[in-house]
């Protein structure tokens, strides 16, 4: 399996004290994993984050900023009467990763790191981060949704008359995936047990003999069907009509992935033709695939789907702005966490800015206190050690939010820089 990183992965997990860290294993950022940090909710927790140079060539800078990052982790520990022992132990794996150079090798634009009792767990990420390290009672998730990307796999199928291949693929990884036995992949494949032989007729014509007269004995002139181009049209045709089904019965003919063709003209046109699978999209990516790499062909198939997923995202926000002042829609923090927790949310649009805090009550589905600026302490409930002051805690409703959207189903759309649809956060409801 070849693999890329250009969205984000495991860069290692540990458990109890172990503390060493693990061969890179590039996995997916889906909701998944979201949730499945988001549900580590315990006292303390180190949330992480850091910006890193894609390059794989200054990863000292990268490193030395991890290490303060860890020695503010650590102070803040201390501080919340966690021992120094205890707050060693817990950023130990992160020490050793600010320390292990080539573990950066991968070119990560972004790091992120969680600790909690339960283990560790980090992720290289497509996209650079900010730096930021957060001590709570869970873990903070918030500039991680402008990473998460709910697109299904896609398939490729790159067609070439000597050497068709399949492929699987998302936005962290690519995987050659084997036709079903049969299935021809070369046009050798399909013709291989053909007699090529022609069927060919001649007439006399009179022939000129060496004094100039006309000779009784003729030439022979061939003529008939079965010529080379006429051969190779045939070939391609049931070339491309026996590949169709190899690949209809490999990915499923009730699967809704999408199929992406890579390929000269010609032979997409011929693929394209006789194709019965459903979900073949219009968008193909056109040159011969013999000489690209899985990665060359993984960047090549999001490219050209690109405009399909934007368009999505665009519908999202579409959404929105025709809901607005509906009742469907809400720009109110405490509003939309507490009908996030109720799974009324269908749709949480946000940019990527922190904030506002509060806390918010789980029986009662209110937000008690809400802070316009972020809490010395952030702490999601009251029921943890340390110094939670009910007039100096809270956390981020949004990241709260986020996490009981996806939850209960809901999509989440994050969005980073200027070009941000909206400001802050807003919701459609379900009802």
């Amino acid at each position: 399996m070849d693999s890329t990183v250009p969205e984000g992965g495991t860069l290692f997990s540990e458990a109890g004290d172990t503390t060493t860290v693990e061969a890179l294993a590039m996995d997916a950022l889906d909701r998944n994993l979201l949730l499945s940090l988001a549900g580590r909710a315990v006292w303390p927790s180190v949330s992480i984050y850091l910006p890193a140079d894609h390059t794989g060539t200054h990863t000292d800078a990268d490193r030395l900023r991890l290490r303060n990052l860890v020695k503010q982790a650590r102070e803040r520990l201390i501080g919340d009467d966690i021992t120094p022992t205890e707050a060693d132990s817990l950023l130990a794996g992160a020490t050793d990763l600010a320390t292990d150079g080539s573990a950066w090798s991968g070119g990560p634009h972004g790091v992120a790191y969680f600790a909690d009792a339960a283990g560790t767990q980090g992720l290289w990420l497509g996209q650079s981060m900010p730096e930021l390290c957060v001590v709570g009672d869970r873990f903070y998730l918030r500039p991680l949704y402008s990473s998460l990307h709910d697109e299904a796999p896609v398939w490729a199928l790159a067609l070439d008359i000597k050497h068709t291949r399949l492929y699987r693929l998302d936005r962290t990884s690519v995987e050659e995936v084997e036709l079903p036995a049969g299935t021809p992949i070369s046009i050798d494949d399909e013709t291989q047990y053909d007699s090529r032989e022609e069927s060919l007729q001649y007439h006399a014509v009179p022939g000129t003999g060496t004094d100039g007269t006309t000779s009784s004995i003729g030439a022979a002139m061939y003529h008939g069907h079965g010529g080379s181009k006429g051969y190779d049209k045939i070939a391609r045709e049931r070339f491309v009509s026996d590949l169709d089904r190899g690949v209809v019965e490999r990915i499923g003919a009730q699967s809704t992935d999408l199929l992406v063709p890579i390929g000269v003209d010609y032979l997409l046109d011929d693929y394209r033709s006789t194709n019965s699978y459903a979900h073949l999209v219009p968008e193909r990516v056109e040159g011969s695939p013999a000489r690209l790499s899985p990665a060359e062909i993984q960047r090549a198939v999001l490219s050209v789907l690109a405009p399909r997923y934007a368009a999505v995202r665009q519908a999202d926000v579409d959404e929105y702005q025709a809901y607005t002042g509906t009742g469907h829609t809400s720009s109110d923090a405490a509003e939309i966490v507490a009908a996030a927790a109720a799974g009324r949310v269908k749709t949480l649009i946000m940019d990527d800015s922190s904030g506002p805090w509060g806390w918010f009550d789980r029986e009662t589905f209110e937000v008690t206190r809400l802070c316009t600026t972020e809490p010395r302490y952030l702490r999601d409930t009251m029921d943890t050690p340390g110094h939670p002051d009910v007039l100096d805690c809270g956390w981020d409703l949004i990241d709260l939010a986020a996490a009981e959207t996806l939850k209960h189903g809901g999509t989440v759309r994050a969005f980073r820089g200027e070009h941000a649809p909206v400001q802050g956060a807003v919701a459609v409801f379900r009802y």
